[in-house]
């Protein structure tokens, strides 16, 4: 699909639409467009037949269409975020279960950081809370001066633009990948921060750690772990589902980073990961990246 059309005609034409209206046709348009920028469709269905060596190849198949539909719904959120700015009109979009684990810790005086894979419609938790006064940060790969990643220019001006009404609507700041990492830990003082559970690099600063992940030993940045620990902040796992029913953001108990490891912190973040990827492959953004992670 042409980038200039989509980004600038399609999706903005759809969101016009009634909601249920608006996802059902963007859902459909991606069962015959063509396959979305930089996704190969071969390496995603290699990789999951890797780890659920059982799955027929028609079930593989399935896997990766719902794939592809969720990436032209996730795209479709951005014209949508800045039409959920009521508590209820969040709760008619996405439900959050458990945001009391946050509210509470805020309350008590606690730094909070929430942290989830790369799974679902993940930014919708955060578009979510700002609503219900919890007001949220977070560490983007993208938002730098210059095009780092070499994306086309369409792709790169609506990732911009993406990133400018997200954090409009989460109301914290939005640090750019690579830069200094020292404003989050004042940030933490003000807003919750969301980290996510990323490919490791081979400059990571903060160092990884080797963890079984889905049938192997895999690397994982001990990032999240680090700045927790540094800053004596709990951790409050969350990840959004897809249903019929609709959208939900779940918040998982707190982790006392206090009393655990950067070690153990992590691996109950993974274990955590894990168990979403083995209910609902088809929701985890990562596949093609696996390689990555299971590097030696």
């Amino acid at each position: 699909m042409n980038l200039w059309f989509k980004y600038h005609i399609l999706l903005p034409l759809l969101a016009r639409l009634p909601q249920v209206l608006a996802y059902r046709s963007v859902s459909l348009i991606a069962r015959f467009a063509k396959v979305p920028l930089g996704v190969d469709c071969e390496v995603i269905k290699q990789q999951i037949h890797s780890v659920f060596e059982t799955k027929s190849p028609a079930e593989i198949e399935q896997n990766l269409r719902y794939f592809l539909g969720l990436m032209e719904r996730e795209a479709l959120d951005t014209w949508f975020f800045r039409t959920l700015s009521t508590v209820e009109q969040v709760d008619a979009f996405v439900r959050l279960e458990n945001l009391e684990y946050i509210t509470q810790a805020r309350a008590a005086g606690k730094r909070v950081i929430i942290s989830s894979g790369h799974f679902g419609r993940f930014w919708m938790a955060g578009v979510g809370m700002q609503a219900h006064g919890v007001s949220v940060g977070t560490i983007t790969r993208d938002g730098g001066d210059e095009n780092a990643h070499g994306l086309p220019e369409e792709e790169y001006r609506y990732r911009l633009k993406k990133l400018r009404w997200l954090q409009e609507c989460f109301g914290g700041p939005f640090l750019v990948e690579g830069d200094l990492v020292r404003p989050i830990y004042r940030a933490l003082d003000e807003h919750v921060m969301a980290l996510f559970i990323d490919v490791p690099y081979l400059d990571n600063k903060n160092g990884c750690i080797n963890l079984p992940f889905l049938g192997r030993m895999a690397r994982f940045p001990l990032g999240a772990a680090h700045i927790a620990k540094k800053a004596e902040a709990l951790i409050v796992p969350f990840y959004v589902f897809e249903s019929r029913s609709g959208l939900t953001a779940r918040f998982y108990e707190p982790i006392d980073t206090n009393s655990l490891s950067e070690e153990e912190i992590m691996l109950q973040l993974v274990n955590l990961l894990e168990a979403q990827i083995r209910e609902l492959p088809e929701q985890w953004w990562l596949w093609q990246a696996l390689p990555l992670f299971w590097a030696e």
